[in-house]
């Protein structure tokens, strides 16, 4: 929302970054709305896609010596005729933020200085919005972490990262940092949390009925 508006005014007001590093690989996933009247046809708004990727990787090099990869408006599908298109630049046109406070946590709990999603999990659809399902997902790994493990763990934080277009059971990242107690090795609980992690991410779809049905409390 700086210069580079001058110059690309294609680009909206509401853009969302999201950097995910695994060594020294950086990918950046951004989601850019686009003005519908300032793009004519389907080439037009390419141009401007890989014209914006182009900016940001050049601006990304006076930063880090990583390797740095961009995607943007990953929801797009140019063969079915799907674009990130809006009147006025902002996401809210398509209704799903949800009237919900943001300090509602699945936990139950506010918890500022401790690892936290800013995601409101009520109010969001219960079919793909990752907000909500990878906070009640990581929330339901780190009930069982704890209670698989009685005695071991003292604490365990999970961390669920998506990108847009993306199948919800193929996230970008999905880790657990476990405190184990005094007395037990981390090395010994790693292999229960890594499986643990994989098979709770190949039945998320059923997170939805579960929700549907009272079984989930979002709140």
């Amino acid at each position: 929302n700086g210069p580079l508006k001058k110059d690309l005014k294609e680009v909206g007001q509401d853009i969302k970054v999201m950097g995910v590093r695994h060594d020294d690989a950086m990918r950046l996933t951004i989601a850019a709305a686009f003005v519908d009247k300032y793009v004519p046809d389907k080439d037009h708004y390419r141009s401007v896609i890989e014209e914006l990727r182009e900016r940001l990787l050049d601006n990304a090099v006076k930063f880090t010596d990583r390797t740095v990869k961009v995607d943007i408006n990953t929801g797009d599908n140019y063969d079915s005729g799907i674009f990130y298109l809006t009147v006025t630049g902002l996401s809210w046109e398509n209704g799903d933020d949800g009237s919900v406070g943001r300090g509602n946590r699945v936990s139950g709990l506010i918890t500022p200085y401790r690892p936290m999603s800013m995601e409101a999990a009520a109010g969001k659809n219960p079919v793909t919005h990752v907000g909500k399902l990878y906070n009640l997902l990581s929330f339901d790994i780190a009930d069982r972490l704890v209670r698989e493990h009685e005695g071991q763990v003292k604490e365990v934080w999970v961390r669920i990262v998506s990108q847009i277009g993306n199948p919800i059971d193929e996230p970008q990242a999905a880790t657990a940092q476990i405190i184990p107690e005094k007395g037990t090795h981390l090395s010994s609980l790693q292999r229960d949390a890594e499986a643990l992690i994989d098979e709770e991410l190949e039945k998320i779809y059923k997170m939805t009925e579960r929700i549907v049905d009272g079984k989930v409390h979002c709140f």
